[in-house]
């Protein structure tokens, strides 16, 4: 773990610090987003770190998520229902403000390319399109290709249908370019994530898709980047700029310092960011390789930077406790605290613990309400996982808020 951790550092060190543009969330809060698509949506992964992000990164704001993805869809729809019904019982009645679709991978049927499957394809695609821009016409729509079926990292079970896949991808993202609306390339990410992941370690790469199908828990996270960056999320938690040799601060960015001191070489300072890091688990070496061959960390900058030093090296508290040591040079450079196990990041994790119980609750009304709607006491059941699903959405929103630490960096 630790020699994960050390490349994770060099690979993301001159990245981490670089300057980014000031952006404006495409989500607003009030919007509701659904998220329809087949089995890799309805692994409710992707969903729920796209939730994360917006929870930790604009804590103020009231956005409402909802999962209508089907193990097994097609532009057609699939074993629940038909692509009309999937509509009028799944999306419609939500009234989204925001709806993404992600279909393709169970279209071409699990053969080599047919024009005939290709054909049916975009014209379902285009008609599923259709139907809801017309039944919900204030919802935004973001089309995102379907990621890649892995015949890169250990072989394939059917020949040559990343291709087909591929083709797919292609006209999903020229069909979002021909009609305006916005597009995630996911396709484009997990291809990337795994020949990087190739070509660092071939036997951790073979886990990123372990199924050839659905990507694995930690590469949604990049999945949840992406479309973060589709979507304008800033990428920036925090950013604090000090100086051993001023009184005060050089900058901050999206956080108040207050009390600084300096006192033998010592600072301290209270610090309240506006944001929380992402709830990545830095334990989790699969997470770790996804950031080391991805630029994941760029969307997760908890920024420290400090000047001036006189010590060679410098440790880090926080409320008291030991994070880290780092160089005077690492931190002249500035050093991505969101890639620690900081206070901050155990409360983001705690928020995304009752976000996974979210899912969990959804996962069970999917199956009472949707997968066996005749099952005894149905209704029941599902009105009691709604109140429990709205009792931990108002935890939540209290848990997510940011409070101040106390922060010490002193020589060692």
């Amino acid at each position: 773990m630790k020699h994960l951790r050390l490349l994770l550092w060099f690979a993301l060190f001159a990245a981490s610090w670089m300057p980014a543009p000031a952006q404006q969330p495409t989500l607003h809060d009030g919007d509701r987003v659904a998220f329809y698509g087949d089995s890799i949506t309805a692994q409710r992964f992707y969903t729920r770190f796209m939730e994360d992000f917006i929870l930790t990164r604009y804590p103020q704001m009231h956005v409402s998520f909802f999962n209508a993805g089907v193990s097994g869809d097609r532009v057609s729809g699939g074993y629940t229902g038909d692509v009309t019904l999937r509509l009028q019982r799944d999306l419609f009645p939500l009234q989204p403000t925001v709806v993404t679709i992600m279909l393709g991978m169970n279209d071409g049927y699990y053969i080599p390319y047919d024009l005939k499957y290709q054909a049916i394809y975009e014209d379902g695609y285009r008609k599923l399109l259709a139907s809801i821009q017309t039944a919900v016409p204030q919802a935004r729509i973001t089309l995102i290709s379907p990621t890649p079926y892995d015949e890169l990292t250990h072989g394939t079970e059917f020949p040559q249908y990343n291709d087909v896949i591929m083709r797919y991808a292609a006209f999903v993202k020229e069909l979002a370019s021909s009609s305006h609306l916005a597009f995630s390339d996911f396709n484009q990410a997990i291809t990337n994530l795994d020949a990087a992941g190739l070509a660092k370690n071939p036997s951790l790469a073979a886990l990123l898709v372990p199924d050839r199908i659905h990507p694995s828990e930690p590469a949604h996270w990049l999945m949840a980047a992406t479309l973060a960056r589709t979507w304008g999320v800033s990428p920036i938690v925090s950013s604090v700029h000090l100086d051993a040799a001023q009184p005060a601060p050089v900058s901050t960015e999206n956080t108040q310092v207050s009390a600084f001191a300096q006192a033998d070489g010592k600072l301290t300072w209270t610090q309240l960011d506006n944001a929380l890091p992402l709830p990545l688990d830095l334990e989790n070496g699969m997470v770790l390789f996804v950031l080391s061959v991805s630029d994941l960390a760029g969307m997760d900058r908890q920024m420290l930077q400090a000047d001036h030093l006189s010590a060679p090296s410098y440790s880090l508290k926080i409320d008291g406790r030991t994070i880290a040591s780092f160089s005077r040079e690492q931190l002249a450079a500035g050093v991505n605290l969101a890639l620690y196990p900081t206070p901050m990041e155990s409360q983001a994790r705690d928020v995304d613990g009752t976000e996974l119980k979210r899912t969990r609750l959804d996962d069970a009304h999917f199956i009472l309400a949707i997968e066996d709607p005749v099952a005894p006491d149905a209704a029941v059941a599902t009105k009691a996982i709604e109140e429990k699903d709205a009792a931990l959405e108002q935890a939540q929103r209290k848990a997510v808020q940011p409070v101040a630490h106390q922060f010490e960096l002193a020589p060692q």
